[in-house]
């Protein structure tokens, strides 16, 4: 009885000793270990407020249309460039942001365009059959990015106007698979035909 009696404080003791330990590891843990993240925003509510402004600036800062003639633009000192900078940061962050499971659109969405575009529900159900894919695209996004990140650095006006077409191929490789992925796209004139 002496003996079990002497046992439960140091069994105490070392149980307090493990919790401890415990509690500093989890302190310790990686961000991975963490809770995941709950999305407030949709993926079109995502595009909408923080991809499509955006990827406007990053476009808009290197060049412009005006009646069918091509303008060059350019940022013009270190304010302008830092504005084109953090847009595309956005955007690269954005990319990942997309890669958190969320819903295509707010409940009772309908698409703009049906029988062309997908309903958000079909597109959910799309992604979720195609997760890796969907993972991919939106990494590719994100590599276009990065890559309009270092012309941005180095000040290269033309580097940011030849790699944005990136972004572009990334958003529309996106689309095409997943919004409107049985949208039959013609010929620009000039250009040698898909079909035989």
């Amino acid at each position: 009885m002496t003996r079990r009696l002497l046992r439960f404080p140091i069994l105490c003791g070392l149980s307090a000793a493990m919790l401890t330990l415990a509690v500093a590891c989890q302190r310790e843990s990686p961000v991975e270990d963490l809770d995941p993240y709950v999305p407030t925003a949709t993926i079109k509510e995502l595009m909408l407020s923080v991809i499509d402004p955006a990827a406007d600036v990053v476009w808009g800062a290197v060049t412009a249309v005006m009646q069918d003639d091509l303008v060059e633009l350019a940022p013009v000192d270190e304010e302008e460039w830092e504005q084109v900078r953090h847009a595309a940061i956005t955007l690269a962050e954005a990319a990942n942001l997309l890669m958190v499971p969320r819903h295509v659109a707010p409940p009772g969405d309908t698409s703009f365009a049906p029988g062309v575009e997908l309903e958000p529900e079909e597109m959910d159900a799309l992604i979720a059959e195609n997760r890796d894919v969907w993972q991919a695209r939106a990494a590719a996004l994100r590599d276009a990015v990065e890559d309009v990140l270092a012309a941005i650095d180095e000040r290269d006006a033309d580097g940011v106007f030849r790699l944005g077409e990136g972004i572009e191929i990334a958003c529309e490789g996106c689309h095409s698979t997943f919004w409107y992925p049985g949208e039959l796209i013609p010929d620009f004139p000039g250009e040698p035909s898909d079909t035989p």
